[in-house]
């Protein structure tokens, strides 16, 4: 069985050209998932395909360059993978990355056992990938889904809702075509019509690469959050919670960006205990996570879009090594909940009475809490362990 990746991923080979022409938000996220399903499957099969249409902003308001040039790059010693170019112009990308991806699978497609693996819910790729699939019926095709489109962040004008409205429909049936699901909460099952199709819920992988050298920890209680500064996201109630607490032996770190920079903004100039680190390398991150005393995720249950999603950053939380806070929230399955610290009262004094109360606790107590929670992930989540289910559900197509 070969195995084709149709993804948005950023190669390291033009990685800094990405970072560099971006404005605004970076997917490191879907980014870093991206890999590591990369490194899951090729565990599995020495096959592996990536066809690569990179997840960026639109020119000019998003991305500084209106035409992303085709490359080549290698995911492994010995592959040839290709990152497929189009024209980056609003609205239009959507029709060129159409095209483009369709035909460079149209070459990479050799016999009668492909897999094509679409990473999430884009249509111009699941159009693609249907019409070749209509040429050869013998193609499968898998969906990754991390998130639910109707449930991402957007532009709110009513051209933009109404260009949604028709996009559903039209994915709707497309979505009829797709053989099998990979769906990081399994409540998108019924959401997304599955039925009796193959799927298996994936909620995460843990990126070997992301296990970095041990750091020292940092004098001061630090609470740290990394991830979109977006307020649906609960933003608002850490800065809250953070200024319930006088100590003046307590610190915040935050990065990211998003919707809530002006508040934070706002509050760094009024607080000096609190460092905006902005949007750095994922790399970077990973240090601070491991310096800080705490790690936290404000996000609530509020709002019906909690049930269709597992945030990355509870993985990549967990496996830092530091303990975690965050609310119970119904996407993340309940295994987890024994590896982190919750905040019962979904409120900014809930929330902070939580951080106090493990800020407090000695560091060896942190860290054989957090040492629990790294193992976990090490144990159950690896690129090896959930590439395998990944894998042998294709296996069956």
């Amino acid at each position: 069985m070969n195995v084709i990746f149709l993804s948005g991923l950023f190669p390291k080979e033009i990685r800094n050209e990405i970072e560099n022409n971006s404005i605004g938000v970076i997917q490191y996220a879907a980014d870093a998932l991206q890999w590591a399903l990369v490194n899951g499957l090729d565990i599995q099969t020495k096959s592996l395909k990536i066809v690569n249409l990179l997840y960026i902003g639109s020119y000019p308001l998003r991305y500084k360059d209106y035409k992303i040039k085709p490359s080549i790059f290698s995911h492994t010693y010995g592959a040839t993978d290709i990152n497929v170019g189009f024209l980056n112009l609003p609205l239009y990308k959507l029709f060129s990355r159409y095209l483009n991806a369709k035909k460079c699978m149209e070459e990479v497609l050799q016999n009668n056992s492909e897999v094509i693996v679409i990473y999430s819910i884009h249509t111009p790729f699941i159009k693609a990938a249907v019409d070749l699939k209509k040429r050869n019926p013998s193609i499968k095709i898998c969906l990754v889904v991390p998130d639910l489109p109707e449930f991402m962040g957007g532009k709110d004008y009513f051209f933009f809702r109404i260009l949604k409205k028709y996009e559903q429909k039209f994915l709707n049936k497309l979505l009829k075509k797709i053989d099998a699901f990979v769906l990081l909460s399994e409540y998108m099952h019924k959401r997304l019509n599955v039925q009796e199709r193959p799927w298996v819920r994936v909620e995460g992988i843990f990126n070997s690469s992301d296990d970095v050298e041990v750091v020292k920890k940092e004098d001061f209680k630090t609470i740290l959050y990394s991830g979109t500064l977006a307020k649906r996201y609960g933003i608002m109630k850490l800065l809250e919670a953070f200024s319930m607490i006088k100590d003046e032996n307590y610190r915040l770190w935050i990065c990211g960006d998003g919707d809530a920079k002006y508040e934070l903004d706002e509050m760094v100039r009024k607080d000096i205990r609190i460092s905006n680190f902005g949007q750095i390398s994922r790399e970077e991150v990973l240090k601070l996570q491991k310096r800080a005393t705490v790690l936290v995720n404000p996000r609530t249950s509020e709002g019906e879009f909690t049930k269709y999603s597992f945030p990355s950053k509870t993985m990549e939380y967990l496996a830092s090594g530091t303990p975690s806070v965050m609310y119970k929230l119904a996407g993340i399955p309940e295994e987890y909940f024994e590896y982190c610290f919750i905040s019962e009262e979904e409120t900014s004094k809930g929330l902070y009475q939580t951080l106090i109360s493990v800020c407090n606790l000695k560091q060896t107590e942190l860290d054989k809490f957090g040492e629990k929670a790294k193992r976990f992930i090490l144990e159950n989540k690896t690129e090896e362990k959930q590439g395998k289910i990944i894998y042998n559900m294709l296996n069956k197509l």
